[in-house]
């Protein structure tokens, strides 16, 4: 069992309607509980909200969403769509994130509906929505989690491993059918929540960004079209030489002891630990002193910081970056990560455009050249 406790990525902007829904479930399932059961065992709302298909009205296929079996099923629904509705609510706005709930609570009914024959209640389906729109904006967040199989422990899983391991056992429920959990209402759940979200983002309704799901798939295909074209071609392929990383004597002391710390997460895929560590580091005295980290450590750390929405330290990442190798081939897409942030996140239009100006120069992918034409578009 895997049970999620927060993200490492950190809120922008206030959730009302996350809280809103929170509080409508768990008002109408105190409601339930007050209300007299009608003689044979069964609640009084239970012909009338519960989706039974093939043998309910047409309003139940949202009404089952804010019902559920026993206290249990409620909170560990409630705990999910704490965890990842935030985020979603984040990128979507509460318009947009209302939206996205409620047609993913009927898009899960009628995935249940056309998988399963069992009556169904709970929010799981809407909240696997959310969840499957959480794997498309925010891939590579990590997602604290208490596990409780095989080993025992909390740990820092990429949202991309979680929501598919999750995907991966409601598909194996499915075929074995073995408990009362609604499976297909899952299932269509997280195909509605990818689908839409990939929709939005093609169609820039949402604003894409560079570590979003849709933009990581565009930037494989380039790569790939780009390999298979120079292996097609007998000229042989320029040779880029690596920013060469400054050499330095590391002092000792709390600021050296966190910079290796920063190493060691990285090696070991902690992004999240090193991102903390390098926050660590630079708050201590001597930080000024010590080598810079390496060109693709300082990349990691700062677009980690980017993805879990650390805005103001993850520019001084950037920064670090470009003093450090200002001559590396990724310097142009640090430019136009720092005219982004300033542009959308900090409110600051002017340095916004010269870093854009200056990315816009330098650039060699035409994606990326457009985006900076559409950031300096946004800000006039």
């Amino acid at each position: 069992m895997l049970i999620p406790l927060g993200t490492d990525r950190y809120k922008a902007r206030p959730t009302l309607v996350t809280y809103l829904l929170i509080g409508a479930n768990l008002v109408a399932f105190g409601a339930a509980q007050l209300l007299p059961g009608d003689g044979r065992g069964d609640p009084p709302w239970a012909a009338w909200m519960v989706l039974a298909p093939g043998n309910s009205p047409w309003w139940t296929y949202l009404s089952y969403a804010f019902v559920h079996a026993d206290v249990a099923h409620l909170l560990f629904n409630m705990l999910a769509l704490w965890v990842f509705g935030p985020d979603v609510e984040d990128r979507l706005g509460k318009i947009g994130f209302t939206a996205l709930y409620v047609c993913g609570a009927v898009g899960a009914g009628v995935g249940h509906a056309l998988l399963e024959r069992d009556p169904v209640v709970g929010a799981s389906g809407a909240i696997a929505t959310v969840t499957g729109a959480f794997l498309v904006f925010f891939p590579y967040v990590h997602v604290r989690t208490l596990v409780f199989f095989i080993i025992v422990g909390l740990y820092h899983i990429t949202a991309w491993w979680y929501i598919a391991f999750m995907m991966a056992a409601d598909l194996f429920g499915l075929a074995w059918r073995d408990s009362n959990v609604a499976y297909g209402a899952h299932l269509g759940g997280y195909a509605m929540g990818i689908v839409v979200s990939l929709g939005l983002l093609a169609l820039r309704v949402v604003p894409r960004e560079p570590y979003d799901l849709f933009t990581i798939g565009r930037q494989a295909a380039r790569r790939r079209a780009f390999r298979a074209a120079h292996a097609g071609s007998r000229r042989p392929a320029p040779v880029h030489r690596k920013a060469r990383e400054p050499q330095h004597k590391t002092p000792d002391g709390p600021a050296a002891t966190a910079r290796l710390q920063v190493q060691e997460r990285l090696a070991t895929g902690d992004t999240g630990g090193a991102a903390d560590a390098y926050l660590r580091m630079r708050g201590e005295p001597g930080a000024g002193e010590l080598p810079p980290l390496g060109r693709r450590q300082l990349y990691e750390v700062a677009n980690h910081l980017f993805q879990r929405g650390d805005y103001s330290n993850a520019v001084d990442a950037y920064r670090e970056l470009l003093a450090a190798y200002g001559n590396d081939p990724e310097a142009p897409r640090v430019l136009l990560m720092l005219g982004l942030i300033n542009a959308r996140y900090l409110n600051d239009p002017t340095e916004a455009k010269r870093l854009l100006k200056g990315a816009a120069e330098r650039l060699g992918s035409e994606e990326d050249v457009q985006l900076a034409r559409e950031l300096l578009e946004e800000i006039g």
